[in-house]
């Protein structure tokens, strides 16, 4: 096949499927992939990049990607930008395409090409969407009429005027990609035959500078906020004071946003960056503290690592609830403490059947070659 690639500039859009894109290619499929400067880079290790000038891939881009008033209009720049990139490449035999991919499916509506939409995030159906039961969308009746007129113009200028602007909204697809179990996803039992779940494709360990330190004496809390909510000052003090309560040592991913110099002085037990080998850092860790991303949600629990999520949006609520109902780790609730903070991940640490659920999870989550079971879904799509 000449599979082709779309997604956003987004890590947590972007390192789930990576292991999956170098799995087809290791099957003899040519791989490409929408690369963005600060992606190309990573991206090119397993895929073709097909470069591009992402207005997304900026320090410029809204700080509050819940605002969903002034991200609607990111978006449709992202698509006009991605599509006309997209289109500038030879002829694909499949679209592979991440939910937020706009221009992804609309390169696959113009030329009539397979689509199979990947979902690093729940998937939603007439069930479950984030957007209604978690209340992720943040736009008004005026905003949203002015969006839609933009896309209007956007797939007139495209030559799809026929196209609904309402279409993207719509997640509908023949073929979908969910990048964990089915029992991770709520109403994991209403999704048909066009969703597949897989194993998820768990990059391998980065090999980094810190795995000394990483593998010292005593229990490690790993603490992030990902890559985008990450100017929250507070949480990564009260988390520290809360660890050093414990006597433990924590490895902090502060983000692009914060200064390592913004947490004052710290102790010889608390190591601050602004990113982490993630990876190398939940082999070693006892918890992660996070605001709830599927992603990183699931890459510690592929790791047997147990989890305490203090969710910033609703769909990283979405993350906080299943983990609780899956008894895999506890929600930190407002306002928290530093002895809140130790207090949780003195009870996660140390509650054996906990410890046996998040075991049996991983069992799930691993096995085999990581990717295996996304390249073959997507094999499946077009045979």
């Amino acid at each position: 096949m000449n599979v082709l690639y779309a997604s956003i500039p987004a890590w947590g859009h972007t390192y789930p499927v990576l292991p999956g894109l170098a799995e087809l290619r290791r099957r003899g499929h040519r791989v490409r992939v929408l690369a963005s400067t600060s992606f190309a880079r990573e991206i090119a290790r397993c895929a073709e990049p097909v470069g591009y000038d992402s207005p997304m891939d900026t320090p410029d881009h809204p700080a509050d990607l819940a605002d969903m008033g002034r991200v609607l209009p990111l978006l449709l720049a992202e698509a006009r930008a991605a599509f006309a990139a997209l289109t500038g490449v030879e002829r694909p035999s499949v679209v592979v395409a991440d939910v937020l991919s706009m221009a992804g499916w609309l390169l696959a509506e113009a030329t009539g090409l397979p689509l199979v939409r990947v979902w690093p995030v729940f998937a939603s159906n007439s069930e479950f969407s984030l957007h209604t039961d978690y209340a992720s969308r943040t736009d008004d009746a005026v905003s949203t009429a002015a969006f839609l007129a933009a896309v209007t113009d956007f797939l007139a200028d495209v030559g799809l005027p026929s196209v609904s602007p309402e279409r993207f909204f719509d997640n509908e697809a023949d073929h979908n990609i969910a990048l964990y179990p089915r029992e991770l996803q709520p109403h994991g039992d209403s999704f048909d035959e066009r969703f597949t779940f897989v194993r998820p494709c768990i990059r391998p360990p980065e090999g980094s500078a810190e795995l000394a330190w990483l593998r010292g004496d005593g229990p490690l809390a790993a603490v992030t906020l990902g890559t985008v909510f990450t100017g929250n000052t507070a949480f990564f003090r009260t988390c520290v004071a809360g660890v050093d309560k414990l006597g433990w040592r924590a490895a902090v991913a502060v983000g692009p946003t914060l200064s390592t110099s913004d947490l004052g002085p710290v102790s010889a037990r608390v190591v601050l960056r602004r990113r982490l080998p993630m990876i190398d850092t939940l082999r070693h860790a006892s918890v992660l503290v996070s605001h709830g991303g599927l992603t990183s949600t699931v890459e510690a629990l592929a790791h047997g690592v147990p989890v305490v999520v203090a969710p910033q949006i609703g769909e990283q609520c979405a993350v906080a609830d299943q983990v609780e109902a899956l008894g895999v780790g506890v929600r930190l609730r407002e306002p928290f403490t530093p002895a809140v903070v130790a207090e949780q991940l003195r009870a996660v640490a140390a509650d054996p059947l906990l410890a046996t659920r998040v075991a049996e999870l991983r069992s799930r989550l691993t096995g085999g070659r990581p990717g295996t079971e996304f390249a073959d879904a997507v094999e499946h799509a077009v045979t």
